[in-house]
C-alpha cells in the first residue's frame, strides 16, 4: 500500500511523457496527413477504419522514383567507400614528427653541446633551424590544407641541419649524426607533407 502512490505518480508521469513524444515525433505519421486527436476519437467512435497498403502496392510518383534512385546512388557509395578506403593523410604525422625532431635537437644541447666557441656556433645554429621546423611542423600537424610555405621551410631547415653537420667543426660526432639524421628526416617530413595534404573535416 505504501508504493502504490509513488508508482501511480511514476506511472502518470511516463504516460504523459510518451503521449507528449508520440505527439512530437508524429502518431499515426503512416495512416493519416495529419495529427487531429478529435478526428480520431470521433472514427473510433464512428467506427471508420483507415485503409491500409496492399502486398506489393507502390508509390508510382516521379518524387518517390527520384527519392529511391538518390538512395540507391548512396547506398551504392557507401558499400564502394567501405571497400576502397580513401588514401591516408600523411601531412599531420609529418608535422608532429617535425615537433619530435625540434625536441631532439633541444635535447641534445644539453647533451652533446661542449661549453666551447665551437659548441656555442653548433648551438646558435641548432636552435635556429629547430625553431624553424618547430613552428612549420605545428602548423602542418594542426591546420588543414596544402602548406607549400610550410613545407619548403621545413625543407630548407633539413637541408640546413645536414650542411652543418657534415661541414661545419663539431666537438661530438654524436651531435654531427643527431644534425644529418634529423636533417634527413625533416626532409622526408617536408615532402609527405607537400605531396599529401590533410583535407578539412
Amino acid at each position: 500500500m505504501l508504493l502504490s502512490g509513488p508508482l501511480s505518480v511514476t506511472g502518470t508521469v511516463m504516460l504523459l511523457l510518451g503521449v507528449g513524444c508520440s505527439v512530437r515525433g508524429g502518431v499515426l505519421y503512416d495512416a493519416v496527413s495529419g495529427f487531429s486527436p478529435r478526428r480520431e476519437l470521433r472514427q473510433v467512435r464512428d467506427g471508420v477504419v483507415h485503409p491500409g497498403v496492399a502486398p506489393g502496392e507502390m508509390v508510382n510518383t516521379d518524387r518517390a522514383h527520384a527519392d529511391a534512385a538518390a538512395t540507391n546512388q548512396r547506398t551504392r557509395r557507401l558499400e564502394d567507400a567501405a571497400h576502397h578506403p580513401a588514401k591516408a593523410h600523411w601531412a599531420p604525422v609529418a608535422g608532429w614528427m617535425c615537433m619530435l625532431i625540434t625536441a631532439t635537437l633541444v635535447v641534445s644541447q644539453w647533451n652533446l653541446v661542449a661549453h666551447n666557441a665551437t659548441g656555442a656556433s653548433n648551438s646558435f645554429r641548432d636552435t635556429g633551424w629547430a625553431i624553424l621546423l618547430g613552428l612549420s611542423g605545428l602548423r602542418v600537424a594542426v591546420v588543414p590544407g596544402r602548406h607549400r610555405i610550410a613545407a619548403a621551410v621545413i625543407l630548407i631547415s633539413g637541408l640546413g641541419l645536414v650542411l652543418g653537420g657534415m661541414l661545419a667543426e663539431h666537438d661530438h660526432l654524436r651531435l654531427q649524426l643527431v644534425e644529418v639524421t634529423c636533417g634527413c628526416l625533416a626532409g622526408a617530413c617536408a615532402l609527405a607533407a607537400h605531396l599529401s595534404p590533410s583535407t578539412p573535416r
